[in-house]
């Protein structure tokens, strides 16, 4: 079974709900928790609350460090930091500032798209691009900023290890794989891991 999802209050439904399902939106990703706020001018509060509380619960359940609030597929402001937002030492100052002034033209109730940012997955991915088109500078550059914000990422470090592997670092490739396995032994990047280990115990003593 899967996590519970959050609870929504008992009563009617107030304007600025938190909406948790869209039929038009795209579909889920698991990395990327999405989920719609209507907001309208009066119950402004209730939806800061409302985004505060949700952000919280999909923040305990992955590694995302910041929040992108977009409409109509863009962004409507720069991405919050998920602790600012969660602890709401900064809600109002956005409410107050940048997200108000992106209401300013709206009548009414407007909705925007919220979208949690693993920003250590954004470059792993970018590193994954570069490295498979042979651009072996940038996607050293990538997956070690990757790490850099979660060292923690088994699949950034079962990458860093192919990379180090084909670079002859011998050693270094070893010692990513290993933190791989230690970090997500059953997950596909543990048990890839676990393969390149083997075939390099097999072969000669590491150097590098």
């Amino acid at each position: 079974m899967g996590d519970p999802q959050p609870q929504k209050p008992s009563g009617p439904a107030l304007e600025g709900d938190v909406v948790e399902a869209d039929p038009d939106a795209p579909p889920q990703d698991a990395d990327r928790p999405r989920f719609n706020l209507d907001v309208t001018g009066k119950n402004a509060a209730e939806a800061m609350v409302k985004l505060k509380d949700t952000v919280g619960y999909w923040v305990s359940r992955g590694r995302y460090n910041k929040v992108r609030v977009k409409r109509g597929g863009k962004a409507v402001l720069p991405d919050i930091p998920v602790g600012a937002l969660v602890a709401f030492e900064a809600a109002t100052f956005f409410w107050t500032g940048l997200l108000r002034a992106a209401l300013v033209n709206v009548v009414g109730r407007a909705f925007f798209e919220v979208e949690l940012i693993n920003e250590a997955e954004e470059h792993y991915k970018k590193g994954l691009e570069h490295f498979l088109a042979g651009d072996i500078d940038d996607a050293e550059r990538h997956l070690g900023k990757a790490l850099e914000i979660d060292e923690r990422y088994a699949k950034a470090h079962l990458q860093m290890g192919v990379l180090r592997k084909m670079q002859g670092k011998k050693k270094e490739a070893l010692a990513h794989f290993e933190r791989a396995i230690v970090l997500d032994p059953h997950s596909d990047a543990g048990k890839e891991a676990k393969v390149h280990r083997k075939k390099m115990s097999d072969a000669s003593p590491p150097t590098g």
